[in-house]
């Protein structure tokens, strides 16, 4: 063979391999060109539609993990009236998303708390210990811990099985593939399980969230993450908070190292790092939590006026999960927002009220949760309050069961007095 045509030959080769490979490597990496909403996001700090911040709305979004009872529901009444008092600038109630799990959960609580308005999540049947469990969990196993408790939100409290869309794990420990399939086959529409670090400064623009058709390319915090691509998938990223001091990291307020000591310092946490996203990219702020930061109260004080500093704001707006994700799927500037379908509302006063059911158990000792709430958003009767801490708590299970005790004990202490009549 002629050199010539051999040199030709192999540069035909070469040329023709680089090609191959860069578009392979195009195809397997998210970019701007091969992800576009509404269906598909890169990891970025970049505003969706390529605004800037200051023509979109800062969202909020308040989330509490674990089990819904008496020992919160004094508090998710006070910060999330029944009455719908508090608004956001379109007009519509402010929402927070509870990812809820089973065990001491009184699912009549959840039926009201999603009439109200609020977002309801699944957040595991057992929650059971150690962190490490979750982690080597079986696919079988798992899939009892997503799907029955999903189906335990639907049946036992009325909330419509489309309406359950999120996941977050116990301990925030992921299951890699093993738990993504399971969600991405079972028509969630998000996880809020991905832990992602603290910005470097106060001035560093904060993640979005994003879908998972180019699979998890971020740093794996806590393993095992994902590998394979879900598209259309969404990641709600737990991004880490900084203390009150702004010396240590913090995935929940309630696990921070340097606890605050008073109303103000409690403030200052949540706000400081309310500035953090407001001042930079405004991807929306992040704010998990576990109710038991409230039973102290000065917490709760500080909590309720941080929602009452942001509702005095135009362009904040306190809103669910899902909603921050139908945002991202079709921005829209503040002046559009009173237009934008996903976030209208038809909310009446006390609606909740329509929502029949009977709470599973009411504590006889009384004491309201760290302050009164009005008379007009009280959803408890005028003798009742609760102590929050200091009594024993029925799970749903053992519904009514505190009304039944005493008629059961009179008529086993009637036979036994029978029998000794009869002897």
């Amino acid at each position: 063979m002629d050199t010539r045509y051999s040199t030709s030959f192999i540069y035909f080769l070469v040329c023709f391999t680089v090609v191959v490979f860069a578009d392979k490597n195009n195809d397997d990496s998210c970019t701007p060109t091969n992800c576009k909403l509404p269906d598909c996001r890169c990891p970025g700090h970049n505003i969706p539609g390529g605004y800037k911040p200051e023509e979109i709305p800062q969202m909020v979004l308040i989330t509490f993990d674990d089990a819904v009872n008496w020992e919160n529901w004094g508090y998710y009444s006070r910060l999330f009236p029944p009455d719908g008092s508090r608004k956001n600038p379109n007009g519509c109630p402010i929402g927070m998303t509870l990812f809820v799990s089973h065990n001491y959960t009184d699912y009549c609580m959840i039926k009201k708390l999603h009439s109200r308005g609020m977002e309801i999540a699944d957040h595991s049947i057992s929650h059971r210990m150690p962190q490490k469990w979750w982690a080597e969990i079986s696919e079988q196993e798992l899939r009892d811990e997503i799907l029955k408790q999903k189906t335990n939100l639907a049946d036992l409290a009325d909330v419509p099985i489309a309406d359950i869309k999120g996941w977050r794990s116990p301990f925030l420990q992921p299951t890699g593939d093993t738990m993504f399939s399971i969600l991405y086959n079972n028509n969630f529409t998000y996880d809020a399980t991905m832990t992602y670090p603290y910005p470097r400064n106060v001035y560093s623009p904060v993640m979005w969230p994003f879908t998972l058709d180019y699979s998890y390319t971020l740093l794996c915090n806590i393993k095992p993450c994902p590998k394979n691509a879900y598209p259309g998938f969404w990641i709600l990223p737990v991004v880490i908070l900084m203390d009150y001091r702004e010396e240590q990291m913090c995935a929940y307020v309630d696990y921070c190292a340097n606890a605050p000591r008073n109303k103000q310092e409690s403030f200052d946490m949540l706000w400081k790092n309310f500035l953090r996203n407001y001042r930079t990219n405004r991807a929306p702020l992040y704010i998990n939590l576990h109710s038991r930061w409230l039973n102290t109260d000065y917490n709760i004080d500080a909590m309720d006026d941080f929602i009452q500093r942001l509702l005095s704001m135009e362009d904040v707006y306190i809103t669910t999960v899902s909603k921050a994700i139908n945002w991202m799927k079709n921005p829209k500037t503040l002046s559009e927002i009173k237009n934008f379908d996903p976030w209208k509302c038809n909310f009446k006063p006390n609606q909740e009220d329509d929502a029949f059911c009977s709470f599973t158990y009411k504590p006889r000792i009384t004491a309201r949760p760290t302050s009164t709430i009005p008379p007009e958003n009280d959803v408890h009767e005028k003798q009742e309050t609760t102590n929050h801490g200091k009594h024993d708590h029925r799970p749903w299970f053992l519904k009514n069961s505190a009304s039944m005790f005493k008629p059961v004990v009179t008529s086993i202490v009637f036979v036994i007095y029978v029998f000794k009549m009869l002897a």
